[in-house]
């Protein structure tokens, strides 16, 4: 599997607009393009940033989507006033650990390790070895996803939980493995966010 993500700034009065054409015009143009596997919506309402997420089943797919995704991005400044493309980001879905089945109103962190190319597998083996077990433990968690840029050494580490509390009351413990994590793919930190997730749609569930 395979993730496009466009990460997009909206003007923090403009959030709902934003989930709204999301929810109502990327969703419906993503759905008709083949090896369409699902897509969320990150969104952080106090600060206006989100990333528009696409799954794919296949690299062929996520290679094809390209036109839709840029057809998005066009409408996205369109629709909604004030908005800004960021960047645009495709990883390989390395890890994908689902406790419950998705559900809007989710809350995600999101751990960004840039770090050495020829340690991504060594950066895998840690989160699916040693991070996992610790993730499931939990009250509140729901999923874990990890996605690898193999050129640039780059891996996303989402974990999902039913609760902004349930997310914190894991930091702890969770901040420990992301120096463990670090260390693992050969970076000196790694960026933490943390977003809403008000859209979601999957097709198939694992």
């Amino acid at each position: 599997m395979f993730i496009h993500g466009t990460r997009v700034q909206t003007p923090p009065e403009s959030v709902e607009q934003a989930i709204e054409n999301f929810q109502h015009q990327v969703i419906p143009s993503a759905r008709l393009a083949p090896g369409f596997f699902g897509a969320v919506l990150l969104a952080d309402r106090k600060t206006g940033s989100g990333i528009g997420i696409t799954y794919w089943e296949t690299g062929e797919a996520l290679s094809a989507s390209e036109q839709v995704g840029i057809q998005s991005r066009t409408q996205d400044v369109k629709n909604v006033p004030g908005t800004q493309i960021v960047n645009v980001e495709r990883y390989e879905v390395v890890i994908l650990d689902r406790a419950h089945p998705p559900k809007p109103g989710e809350f995600v962190s999101v751990h960004t390790i840039s770090g050495d190319p020829d340690k991504v597998d060594a950066a895998t083996v840690f989160v699916r070895d040693k991070v996992l077990d610790v993730l499931r433990s939990f009250k509140g968690y729901r999923a874990t996803v990890m996605g690898v840029d193999r050129q640039i050494g780059r891996s996303v580490v989402s974990t999902t939980w039913d609760t902004l509390a349930d997310l914190e009351a894991s930091n702890s413990e969770v901040s420990v493995l992301r120096k463990e994590a670090a260390h693992a793919a050969g970076a000196d930190d790694v960026q933490v966010e943390i977003f809403e997730a008000p859209v979601l749609e999957f097709h198939l569930a694992s």
